[in-house]
């Protein structure tokens, strides 16, 4: 998971030398999907709600239901849809219905 990161740093630490951010960026492409997914997880954890849009913020149960979301999906990165999938049943379901509308408003010139 962060074996690798900590390991950098141990080794930077033991070297008396800091991991400059340039360093760190150079090592993410080397990391698993879940520890990238990890690490974006644990920078939303260190910024807080600075992300938070003032004039609109999130009630309790937006919250909540990001919390439980960003969870599952750390749990399982491999549960969830693709953008593709999601797009496809969207486009699938507005077909779906412009044909429904046109035949019933087909019937109703006759």
């Amino acid at each position: 998971m962060f074996q690798r990161i900590r390991l950098l740093i141990a080794e930077a630490v033991l070297n008396n030398v800091a991991m400059s951010k340039s360093g760190i960026l150079d090592e993410l492409p080397k990391l698993t999907k879940i520890e990238r997914q990890e690490i974006r997880l644990r920078l939303a954890g260190l910024d807080g709600e600075d992300w938070l849009d003032d004039e609109d913020p999130l009630t309790v149960h937006e919250k909540a239901v990001l919390e439980t979301r960003l969870a599952a999906c750390a749990t399982d990165p491999e549960a969830g849809c693709t953008w593709e999938e999601i797009e496809s049943r969207i486009r699938s379901a507005l077909l779906a219905q412009q044909r429904g509308v046109s035949t019933s408003a087909s019937k109703n010139r006759k």
